[in-house]
């Protein structure tokens, strides 16, 4: 097999096949030549090319996400691995296991007006898990330490917290030599995965805690699918005294669970809080998108138990009183065995789900007299997009309508909320639906994000089970709905950003298939073709036009009537 003649390629090369990674995803350049040629020789590996780095990392998270795997990115020195930090830092707060590897200039070279040389050393600084300088073997000792620092780094992306880790490799010239056998590794230190579980005198707090407090509300944020949450989740529903409020990103459905979290919240009678303020707050998974909650469980005073690995300390409520790193299904398993031996009388559940199912019949009745706009198109979308589809969200406004509306049963949601940006939407969906091309992906995305990620459609890769829906608005329309904005000098020509652009000849010029709305009749007329098997091989967008159309004004009226009805 012919490999780069490298040694510190060839050993790179082969503990990423130790570790298990079978996906690479390459951007061209010549200080990475060596990694191009190993990776693509070595039949072990799946070889993906994206030039835009950027793209190319956010592509490599969603691949990585999809598999719950590590995948390894490599790209030359220079500005290309700064391109990356924007998928890093998102790889890092939702947890992915992504492996970085930069190619870099020779130590001595830097900062001596070399072309393509920056500090890369630990570049990526605290948001990756591990950071590894590869320097040049020379002797049987740096060898050792070598495979040593390459052991240890990759473990780490794929522990029990999961996230980027960063291999930066100086490599000198010829880049382009290759040999036919490749070195293997000579010792290999394995890392134990140690799960955490509750102790003893853990289980005592806990118990403590829940004994003292009745009225307890669980709030889960962003995750992937876990069926064995879903069945506990679905028992602790049983139990009157825990009222629990999940977001579509949450990824758990149940009818007796709050999905509509700001709906419901909107609704809620100003003389009736102390019914259902918590006593007892308990939170697992990541990111929770509404605001509204986070306020009000802020001023709840409440104390908070926590679950999970990753950021234990992380105290988004302010009244962080336990938290440990066991897993979210241990610490549920828990209290679900605490409350079957303990059980309370308590409606607070049902006052909590009779608030959600009151905002959802006011909702159904006022969208009757919204008109086109951008919350109608989210409206429809929703209700024809296939069963068991994979929805892809971007942020800002778009996730914003999306959790007006119940999840769809059966739907798995994504959004990268690690850091709420509103680049790599695009380039993330895609690296998801690759790998899952028997189900279809749809992203709705807003006009910023896909024009801010159109490089994602420069790809080779492409999968045809992508739709993508634009809703088009002329500009960043979330600086409509916050407050804020709207009173500055700067609010259309900066905050809003408007334009006039649209997706048409960005989708020409990568063969994507396009088709443009401007109204509700041709908007229910686009279906069916939409969805319907794209003969050439390429995903399908349509561009929803709603420039123009006062889409926050049409959001404050759901917002003011759906109250009104409530309250009268």
């Amino acid at each position: 097999m012919i490999t780069s003649a490298k040694l510190e390629v060839q050993l790179i090369v082969a503990a990423c096949k130790k570790v298990g990674i079978t996906k690479v995803v390459l951007s061209p350049g010549s200080r990475n030549a060596p990694f191009s040629i190993a990776f693509d020789e070595d039949p072990a590996f799946e070889v993906f090319v994206i030039t835009d780095e950027r793209s190319a990392a956010f592509y490599a998270m969603g691949m990585a996400q999809k598999l719950n795997q590590p995948v390894a990115i490599a790209c030359t020195s220079g500005s290309a691995p700064l391109n990356y930090f924007p998928a890093i830092a998102e790889a890092f707060y939702q947890q992915i296991p992504l492996v970085v590897i930069t190619a870099d200039r020779p130590q001595e070279w830097i900062n001596q007006g070399d072309g393509q040389t920056i500090q890369q050393f630990n570049v990526f600084g605290q948001h990756v898990l591990a950071f590894a300088q590869l320097n040049p073997i020379y002797s049987n000792d740096q060898r050792w330490m070598f495979e040593r620092q390459l052991a240890e780094t990759l473990q780490r992306a794929k522990g029990a917290i999961k996230g980027p880790v960063h291999l930066n490799v100086p490599l000198s010239e010829p880049l382009y030599e290759t040999v036919e056998v490749p070195e293997t590794l000579n010792n290999w230190m394995q890392l134990a995965s140690n799960e955490v579980v509750l102790s003893q005198n853990d289980e005592v707090q806990l118990a403590q805690l829940l004994e003292s407090h009745k009225n307890r509300l669980l709030i889960i944020g962003q995750q992937q699918k876990d069926e064995k949450l879903q069945v506990l989740i679905d028992e602790l529903l049983k139990d009157g005294s825990v009222a629990v409020l999940v977001e579509h990103t949450s990824n758990i459905q149940s009818e007796y669970a709050v999905h509509c979290i700001d709906r419901a919240l909107n609704c809620m009678k100003q003389a009736d809080l102390d019914t259902y303020q918590p006593d007892l707050i308990i939170a697992i998974g990541g990111a929770v998108i509404s605001k509204r909650i986070k306020r009000f469980l802020r001023n709840a005073n409440a104390p908070v138990i926590r679950f999970g690995a990753a950021f234990p300390t992380m105290d988004t409520y302010q009244h962080l009183a336990f938290t440990s790193e066991t897993s979210a299904l241990n610490g549920v398993q828990f209290i679900l065995r605490f409350l079957q031996e303990n059980p309370a009388q308590s409606r607070f559940a049902f006052h909590w789900k009779t608030l959600d199912y009151q905002s959802e019949i006011a909702a159904e009745n006022i969208l009757q007299a919204v008109p086109f706009s951008d919350l109608k198109v989210m409206e429809e979308l929703l209700d024809v997009v296939p069963d068991n589809a994979h929805i892809h969200l971007s942020n800002s406004s778009i996730i914003r309508y999306a959790l007006l509306f119940n999840p769809v049963k059966g739907m798995h949601y994504w959004c990268n909320r690690g850091t709420s940006g509103i680049d790599g939407s695009t380039s993330t969906a895609a690296g998801i639906a690759l790998l899952n091309q028997t189900e279809c992906h749809v992203l709705i995305t807003g006009d910023l994000s896909f024009f801010y990620d159109s490089n994602a459609l420069w790809n080779a890769h492409l999968p045809e089970n992508l739709r993508i829906v634009v809703l088009n608005n002329g500009g960043g329309d979330i600086f409509n709905i916050i407050p804020g904005p709207k009173t500055t000098n700067q609010h259309e020509r900066i905050f809003l950003a408007q334009h006039n652009y649209s997706a048409e000849y960005i989708c020409k010029t990568f063969d994507v298939s396009y088709q443009k709305v401007t109204n509700e009749e041709t908007l229910s007329a686009c279906w069916s073709d939409f969805f319907a098997h794209a003969t050439n091989g390429k995903p399908k967008l349509i561009e929803v036009m709603t420039a123009g159309v006062s889409n926050s004004e049409w959001l404050d009226y759901f917002f003011d009537q759906s109250k009104e009805l409530i309250n009268k």
